[in-house]
């Protein structure tokens, strides 16, 4: 890194500004100028520019400047430092206090060169350009004090005051005409000022003198719990004032981010109670969803025992019909089935099998598929005229396509109902076998 290499690191580098400003702040303290200053933070970057660029300018052009050129300020490297004093001279800075300020300003460029990585040669020279080009302002700045130092009238005194005052009007008017509330404390946290806003709202109460948590009835005793309990930089709700229900949203804020001469604390308070009473209407809303849906939730948990319950009792019943069932065949059709196979009678083997297809189909719910025990007693002609009548043929109709006589098929018929438990019922067999059908295949 080269000497202008290393200028510009300093006027760039956010680091290297930061320490600046922290090393010109302790120093202006120190010396006592601190205090009587308005700089804001970007009138002292303003002025370390303002400072280093025309050396980096120089610079860049061969040969170097010397001490004697440099004082006759020929190409106006210094003009901008002049008008700077210029102005501080219009606020009422005195020479000394001017040039003491500068001194700390080059003491403190010194002392972030020294930081800085570079090679002790490249520091070395650019700490003796930096003290060069220093002591040839100071040398301009003495001559045009002593110069226009007369040029400066009353009258130009008097209008200076009248903008400073302008100014501080504006921004009182512009303090006093928001809605926002605004206070200044302190270190100690005692208010030290505050905006017409406030003064109506806090009413009869007394503002200026006394202590921020008093004033907002906030927690704490010291700049320390406030500033523990309400962090620097953080919006925090609080209800202020106790005749008055509204909310705020208050945010403590340096005022040392702004004026490094400035230890105190600007303190916002935003009413934000039209919103705050929103959202706590939307938290009504959502915790009646909520409370909804977890009734929702509970009824389902119901229905789920419920439904455990029932499919238990389901279980238990399928359970209890598989025993009957076993119970049923065991104690009648498999006695039946035994005999079946050690009877030699074919009439008694055949009771045996109806018996156990009666218990079957009895097992069977009497499906309507299921073939009615009683139609196995029919015979085959009986079958066929069953057949016949479920198809709807009248008695001629059968007995014509069966080749048999009237009388024939009535017979059948009568024997039919006979068979079925028909006989001396009104009932019809027509009806009958359309409920019971045959199965063809048993024709």
């Amino acid at each position: 890194m080269n000497s202008i290499s290393l200028f510009r690191h300093m006027l760039t580098d956010n680091a290297a500004v930061t320490t600046f400003l922290q090393q010109w702040s302790e120093r202006m303290n120190a010396a006592g100028y601190l205090q009587h200053t308005t700089a804001k933070r970007e009138d002292c970057i303003q002025s370390l520019h303002g400072f280093l660029h025309p050396v980096v300018q120089r610079m860049q052009q061969q040969p170097p400047p010397s001490f004697e050129e440099l004082i006759r300020n020929e190409e106006h490297w210094a003009d901008a430092l002049v008008q700077s004093a210029r102005r501080h001279r219009l606020r009422g800075i005195t020479p000394a206090m001017f040039l003491g300020c500068f001194k700390t300003l080059v003491r403190s460029v010194h002392h972030v060169i020294d930081l800085l990585e570079a090679e002790a040669g490249v520091k070395s020279d650019v700490h003796r350009l930096t003290q060069l080009f220093a002591d040839a302002f100071e040398v301009i700045f003495v001559e045009d004090w002593a110069t226009s130092v007369s040029e400066l009238s009353t009258r130009q005194h008097d209008e200076a005051n009248r903008l400073l005052t302008l100014e501080k009007c504006r921004f009182e008017n512009i303090l006093n005409t928001t809605s926002d509330l605004v206070l200044v404390v302190d270190n100690n946290g005692t208010v030290t000022n505050c905006n017409m806003p406030l003064r109506d709202k806090a009413g009869s109460t007394t503002i200026i003198g006394t202590h921020l948590w008093d004033v907002l009835g906030l927690e704490g005793q010291s700049m320390e719990d406030i500033l523990r309990y309400y962090p620097l930089g953080l919006s925090c709700e609080i209800i202020p004032f106790r005749h008055d229900s509204s909310v705020y949203r208050m945010q403590v804020t340096p005022l040392s981010t702004v004026s490094l001469a400035s230890d105190e604390y600007l303190v916002m308070l935003t009413n934000i109670t039209q919103h705050a009473q929103q959202r706590e209407t939307l938290e009504t809303i959502v915790e009646k969803q909520t409370n909804a849906l977890r009734q929702e939730k509970l009824h389902l948990e119901e229905m789920n025992v419920t439904l455990r319950n029932v499919l238990h009792s389901i279980e238990r019943e399928r359970s209890d019909i598989l025993k009957e069932i076993s119970a049923q065949i065991q104690t009648m059709v498999m006695p039946a089935l035994n005999k079946l196979e050690t009877e030699n009678d074919s009439t008694l083997r055949a009771g045996y099998a109806a018996v156990a297809r009666d218990q079957l189909l009895h097992l069977g719910n009497s499906a309507d598929n299921a073939i009615n025990p009683l139609l196995l007693k029919l015979t085959h002609s009986e079958l066929r005229v069953c057949q016949f009548i479920q198809a709807g043929n009248s008695t001629k109709d059968i007995a014509q396509q069966l080749n048999l006589s009237v009388e024939t098929i009535q017979t059948h018929r009568k024997n039919i109902r006979r068979k079925l438990g028909l006989h001396g019922k009104g009932n019809n067999l027509f009806a009958y076998l359309r409920a019971n059908p045959i199965n063809t295949q048993n024709g």
